[in-house]
This record gives structure tokens, C-alpha cells and sequence, in this order.
């Protein structure tokens, strides 16, 4: 008996009506042929007993269209060839007929039945094809692609934990990548030696979530650094797509290298300029060393800066909360030195570009040696209270005493100090709000920064 795959190929060779009456007219004429043939041996045989399998054949493999023109040419041959003879013979003719009424239903029921079956078995060639298609389409991508790609099967305990799961597939480009061959594939993770507990604990919150995750990682057997992507695909598999990034990471080490000796002389130049103003302050009168003297402390402020980058080998960024302390104990030990007046400080680590860090350690530096000079003049004593935290909407830097308070004019008539503490402000995109309390209170509200990037996880990389 045919399959479906071979009927299915039928169809698109019997698309017009000639070649569907075609088929049905070549069906039934060796039908009836048959039955002449057999009517010889037994002429007793139902007329329509070889029409019914050709008009099911011919519905099959053309279609509705084929098994009608089948059923009509067969009721009008077995007529022709079978009844009426049988009839002249001296047959009753109702009995006749009803012969062919009821031959007529069945073959129009088969033609039903029948044609139903050639759309659905059009519908599963159709789907094959497409099916075959993509397989082929994935199978070339699957094995040409330069990325690694592997697709896992998660293994779970009775509580719902991701304990193990299985390489159902490797693409060459991962086998190439980590190192291993063809017998790869069908391993489990628990195969391989090593903790792989924060592994499996990412892939199992890719499972349950449905958000992937990214990361970068070193492979200790290859030494190579790989980007890697866990998606889930569905709910107990995940792919694993590999991007070998080992390159880029040697570029980034080389800027990163370049970044730290340019920021190591900036930072020595810097130093060389600040021993310049001092030894210019102290050749010349009051005047000129209070006016050297702060600028002495605005270039100490951005050569902080660079020095917690060198401390940090950051390329981009510094922690804020950290510069922040550093920088108000260099104040403690340059301007309040005499124990007159105590800083207090609390502040939250927060990522800030360089930039952004250089101008508010400015105008922090303006604030509090403004406080110190105006808000407790001597023998007067107090505290200035700097605090840094993070907000809903962003950050909020807040420089506040309980001194003698600010003039009515300060905000409109200020001087350089408060041109530069504005100015430095706006430049970060902050908000300046200045308070007249008991004392005063400069509060700076701080946009949220981009967040760095993140890698959750240590161990090797693994398949």
C-alpha cells in the first residue's frame, strides 16, 4: 500500500481538470476491464465491486475533483456494461435501480471521506517539506556557524532545583572552543570535575525566569575568554551560544594598561604644578597665599581623582563614596588642622564617570572651605557634616553647619566660589539647593548613573 508520502507527491501533477478526468477515466477503464474479466469466471460479481476501490484510489491522489468525474464515469460504464444488459435479460428494473442508488451513495460517501483524507494528507506534505526545509536551514547554520552553540536538557530533584542537565547538541565552533570533541555531546555536567554550583544556579533562574543572561569568562583549560549567552528555549532546555571575545579582552587590557600610565602622569603632573603655587605662595603676602592656597586645594581635588584611579585600575569610573572620604580627610589635615572645626562624613559607594567626580570634588572642596572660613571665623569652633547617599531617583550630596549662616544676596551675589559650585553643579547634571537654617545647607541632587556591566559568574566556562 502507498504511504502518505507517496501520495503526497501526487498532487502537484494533477493541478488541472484534464489531468484529474484523466486519472479518474484510466481508474475506472481498468476497473471495468477487471470486471469484464472476472465476469467471465463468475458473472455473479457485484457490477460496482471494482468502481468502489478506483474511485477511492483516484480521490487520494487527485482530490475530490478526480473521485467525482471517477464516480460519474463508473455509474454511466456500469450502466452501460453491467445493468442494462442484466436488465433486458429480463431483470426487474427497481431492483436495478436501487442497486445503483445505493452503489451511487457509497461511491459519493467514499468520494467524501476520501477527499478529506487528500487535504490532510496535503496539508502533512506541505508540513514535511517545510519541516525538511528548516532542518536543512538549521543543520547548515548549525555546523557553519562561527559562534559556539549547545543545546542542554535540565535534569531536576523532587524539590525543583536544577541539579544536572545533558549536551543534547554541540556545534563544531564549542567543540573547537572548549577543547573537546564529538563525544561531548550526550555528557552531563556533573560529568566534568569542578564546583558547578553557581553555574547551575544561573541556568536555573534562565529556566524558571525566561530571561537571559550574559556574561564574560575565562576557560582556565584553553585560556581564552568567552562571552556567553544562556536563553531558555523551552521549559526544561536552554541554549548556550558562545562568542569567543579573547581578542577584545587583550585590546581592553592593553587600553586599560595605556589608561593607567596616562593617568600616572597626569597625577605627577599635577603634583609638579601644586609645588609650584606652594612655593610661589610662600614668596609672596597674605593676599596672594590665600588665593594660591585654593587653588592649591581645587588641583589637589582632581588629583585625588586620578589617584583612586591608579589605586583602583578603574578605566572609566571611581567609587564616589570612597573619593568622597578621601578627599574630606586631606581637607581635615590641610585647612582644619587646628582642630577648631571637625568634618563629619558618611557616604555610600556610587560609580561616577571621572569627569563627573572631578567637578564635585571641586565644589565639595569649595563648600567646605568656604564653611570653615565664614561659618566659624576664629576662636569660634563647630562641624561641617557631609553626607552622600543614594535616592530613589538618583544620588543626593548634602554639605551642611550650624555657623553664622549666609547672606540675603549669596545666591545673586557670590563670589568666585559660588560661581564655580554652580557651574560644576550644572555641569554633572545636578540640582543645587541652598538652605538658610541655623547655619546653611548646600544640598545637590545626582541623576542615576548607567550601570557597569555585570558578570555573575566566576567559575570556568562550561557546555
Amino acid at each position: 500500500m502507498a504511504t502518505v508520502w507517496e501520495f503526497s507527491r501526487f498532487p502537484r501533477r494533477l493541478r488541472s481538470r484534464w489531468a484529474r478526468l484523466g486519472l479518474a477515466l484510466g481508474l475506472i477503464i481498468v476497473a471495468s476491464l477487471s470486471r469484464m474479466a472476472l465476469g467471465v469466471v463468475d458473472w455473479r460479481i457485484p457490477p460496482f465491486s471494482l468502481y468502489l476501490p478506483a474511485i477511492l484510489l483516484a480521490t487520494l491522489v487527485g482530490g475530490w475533483k478526480a473521485g467525482a468525474a471517477a464516480t460519474a464515469l463508473s455509474l454511466l460504464l456500469a450502466w452501460f456494461l453491467f445493468v442494462g444488459p442484466w436488465v433486458d435479460f429480463g431483470a426487474p428494473a427497481p431492483l436495478a435501480w436501487l442497486a445503483m442508488a445505493v452503489d451511487a451513495g457509497t461511491a459519493l460517501a467514499i468520494v467524501v471521506v476520501a477527499g478529506y483524507l487528500h487535504v490532510l494528507m496535503g496539508r502533512l506534505a506541505r508540513s514535511q517539506a517545510a519541516l525538511s526545509e528548516r532542518n536543512l536551514t538549521y543543520d547548515a547554520v548549525f555546523q557553519t556557524m562561527s559562534e559556539g552553540f549547545a543545546l542542554c536538557e535540565a535534569t531536576w530533584d523532587e524539590d525543583g532545583r536544577l541539579t544536572d542537565y545533558v549536551v543534547l547538541e554541540m556545534n563544531p565552533a564549542l567543540q573547537a572552543m572548549l577543547g573537546v570533541g564529538p563525544e561531548a555531546v550526550g555528557r552531563r555536567l556533573s560529568d566534568a570535575a569542578g564546583d558547578h554550583g553557581p553555574w547551575l544556579a544561573l541556568c536555573d533562574r534562565v529556566l524558571k525566569t525566561g530571561a537571559p543572561r550574559s556574561f564574560e569568562n575565562l576557560n582556565p583549560d584553553t585560556g581564552r575568554w568567552h562571552e556567553v549567552h544562556v536563553t531558555r528555549v523551552t521549559p526544561t532546555r536552554m541554549g548556550q551560544l558562545f562568542f569567543d571575545v579573547t581578542e577584545l579582552k587583550a585590546a581592553q587590557a592593553r587600553q586599560a594598561e595605556m589608561f593607567d600610565e596616562l593617568n600616572h602622569r597626569v597625577k605627577n603632573n599635577l603634583g609638579i604644578v601644586i609645588a609650584l603655587l606652594n612655593m610661589q605662595a610662600r614668596a609672596g603676602g597674605p593676599v596672594l597665599r590665600t588665593a594660591l592656597g585654593k587653588a592649591v586645594d581645587r588641583v589637589q581635588s582632581i588629583a585625588a581623582v586620578h589617584e583612586s584611579l591608579s589605586a583602583h585600575h578603574n578605566s572609566g569610573e571611581v567609587d564616589f563614596g570612597g573619593y568622597l572620604r578621601n578627599l574630606v580627610e586631606r581637607l581635615s589635615r590641610s585647612i582644619l588642622g587646628d582642630g577648631r572645626i571637625g568634618i563629619d562624613v558618611e557616604a555610600s559607594s556610587w560609580p561616577l564617570s571621572i569627569d563627573h567626580a572631578v567637578a564635585l570634588g571641586i565644589v565639595v572642596n569649595e563648600l567646605v572651605t568656604n564653611a570653615a572660613k565664614y561659618a566659624y571665623p576664629a576662636p569660634r569652633t563647630g562641624s561641617i557634616r557631609i553626607r552622600f547617599r543614594p535616592v530613589d531617583s538618583g544620588a543626593l550630596l548634602t554639605v551642611c553647619d550650624n555657623g553664622c549662616g549666609l547672606p540675603a544676596d549669596f545666591a545673586t551675589a557670590g563670589g568666585l566660589g559660588a560661581k564655580l559650585v554652580k557651574s560644576f553643579v550644572a555641569q554633572v547634571g545636578g540640582e543645587l539647593t541652598i538652605r538658610h537654617q541655623p547655619g546653611a545647607a548646600f544640598q545637590i541632587w545626582l541623576p542615576t548613573p548607567a550601570p557597569p556591566n555585570e558578570n555573575p559568574l566566576e567559575p570556568a566556562t562550561r557546555a
